[in-house]
Order: structure tokens, then sequence, then C-alpha cells
């Protein structure tokens, strides 16, 4: 399920460049922002490649030659970094949506999160459908995580033989 994620995940930001959606990019920063925006861009393609080798290694023979602590470590930092992400990113949509908070759980407006005060629905929706993308790739690696370790202790698996098949 984690792989299929990920691979979703990756479509998803192909379908953001088709369409014409930016991508923070270092070229639009000058000085000490235009590292930091590299560093964080190496960073994300890191992780990215972590992430999508990960759920491989997790179901794979081949990922027995990596420490089960060292997979478990990265299956649970991933999902809580992705479900860290998604959730605030959820909660701060609907709270600027509702009223609630008008400038959100940040402080800012949706001209300035946005980049506009007139955002078109695509640019709305793409930007809601990533927050969710991102809370079900957290809860993705949580499973995989958990399951990992079922089949590392050897535990049944909790709906019976049945559903572990």
């Amino acid at each position: 399920m984690a792989f299929a994620w990920v691979m979703v995940f990756l479509a998803w930001h192909v379908v953001w460049y088709i369409t014409g959606l930016e991508f923070p990019s270092a070229s639009d920063q000058h000085g000490a922002g235009q590292v930091v925006v590299q560093v964080f861009s190496l960073i994300v393609v890191l992780m990215v490649i972590v992430g999508a080798l990960l759920p491989l290694a997790l179901a794979q023979p081949w990922g027995r030659r990596v420490p089960r602590w060292m997979l478990l470590s990265a299956a649970w930092t991933g999902a809580v970094l992705l479900a860290a992400r998604g959730v605030s990113g959820v909660g701060d949509d609907l709270v600027r949506v509702t009223g609630i908070l008008p400038k959100g759980f940040t402080g800012l407006t949706t001209a300035q999160t946005l980049g506009t005060s007139h955002p078109s629905f695509w640019y709305l929706f793409a930007n809601g459908a990533t927050d969710v993308l991102f809370t079900v790739g957290g809860l993705a690696f949580a499973l995989a995580a958990i399951a990992y370790r079922r089949v590392t202790l050897g535990l049944p698996h909790p709906l019976g033989e049945a559903a572990a098949a």
C-alpha cells in the first residue's frame, strides 16, 4: 500500500507540472534564501528516493539485508512527517474556509499562502488534494511499519490467516 501511495504521489506531481502549478524554485530567491531552497530541494529529493525504496525494502527479500531497526525507524519517521504535513494542511484549509480563523493556523492570508488572492478552483482543489494525499501517505507508511513489525516478529495477522493471504 505504501508503494502504491508513492506512485500516486509521484503521478500527482506530474499532474501539478502539466497543469502549470508552481513548485518552489531557487531561481526565485537570492542570497541565503536561494541556498535554503536548494538545500530544502536536495533534502526533498533524498526523501523521495528513500520513500520510494522503503516500501520495497519492507516487502522484498533483499530488504532483509537492511537492519530491522533502520527500516522501522525510516517507516515511522516517514509516517509522522507525512501525517504532520497532511493533517496540518487539512486543518489549516478547514479553519480558513470555514472562517473560524480567516488567516488559518499560520496567520497568513490565502493570498500569502497561495500567491494570489483569487486562486482558481483547480488551484484550491489541487492544494486541498495534496494535503489529503500527504495525510493518506502518513497512514500508508504507518500501516507498512505495523505490517513489517508483525511479519518480522512472527506475530499472527490480527484478522486471522484468511486476511493475511
